[in-house]
């Protein structure tokens, strides 16, 4: 599809909401970065997807009517704790065996701390179990056993020296919800947060017990990437762990 083709479908598509002048050309400027393979699976529905993506932030928070509480560069508090979650020993979690809660459409996501296996505490790996509720009841536990805090992007000297540490990295799940994508993040106490999906920038701010962000992407762990910032502002990808995208 030319340019202008793509210019005149986004026009047409978002005709009735009021957008700023030249978002046309900066959504054909940019798709033109874009891998080839995605223009070619995606198509004219990348043209709108990418539309959102750049409206959310201008739109503000998603209200709950529309199957989320975040959208864009606002996430929503971390949320409570759902009834009906357990941990490893079997009862319910207390407020220390929470790693990170948020909320992911009409769910509520929560990663719950549990003992890592001998091999992985070795090398300062951590776990923890994967539980979604969805609203009126009925929690479930999605993964029994996330590993994560094992490993740093290769050549990314931030990352393990922050690791070394002791404190950790942080941890990310990515959840599909309802056809939408959330991404739930936890980092330290003193760090700051943000996920880049496909190019467009999600601040989280500080995430020491979980803040959730909307995304548009087809492929998380090749198109989302999750940083932290230290408090003397250095940055690290927080890496994403097997099992850590969660689909329907």
């Amino acid at each position: 599809m030319r340019d202008h083709e793509v210019a005149d479908l986004l026009d047409r598509a978002v005709a009735t909401v009021e957008l700023p002048s030249g978002l046309a050309g900066r959504v054909v400027a940019g798709s033109r970065a874009r891998r080839r393979r995605r223009l070619l699976a995606v198509g004219a529905v990348a043209v709108v997807a990418a539309a959102g993506a750049l409206l959310l932030p201008q739109v503000g928070p998603l209200g709950r009517d529309g199957g989320s509480d975040v959208g864009g560069a606002e996430p929503g508090a971390a949320a409570d704790v759902p009834t009906g979650i357990l941990g490893p020993d079997g009862r319910a979690v207390t407020e220390a065996q929470i790693v990170a809660v948020g909320r992911t459409g009409s769910e509520t996501l929560v990663l719950v701390n549990r003992e890592p296996r001998a091999e992985e505490r070795a090398v300062g790996g951590k776990s923890a179990e994967v539980w979604v509720a969805p609203d009126g009841g009925g929690a479930r536990r999605l993964h029994d056993y996330l590993s994560y805090d094992l490993a740093c992007i290769d050549g990314d000297a931030v990352c393990a020296a922050v690791r070394s540490t002791g404190s950790g990295l942080g941890v990310a799940v990515a959840r599909r919800s309802g056809g939408r994508l959330y991404v739930l993040v936890q980092a330290p106490q003193g760090r700051t947060v943000e996920v880049v999906a496909d190019g467009v920038p999600h601040s989280l701010g500080p995430a020491p017990r979980g803040a959730v962000t909307e995304v548009v992407a087809i492929e998380p762990y090749d198109e989302v990437q999750v940083w932290a910032s230290t408090a003397d502002g250095q940055r690290y990808r927080i890496p994403w762990a097997p099992g850590a995208v969660l689909n329907d």
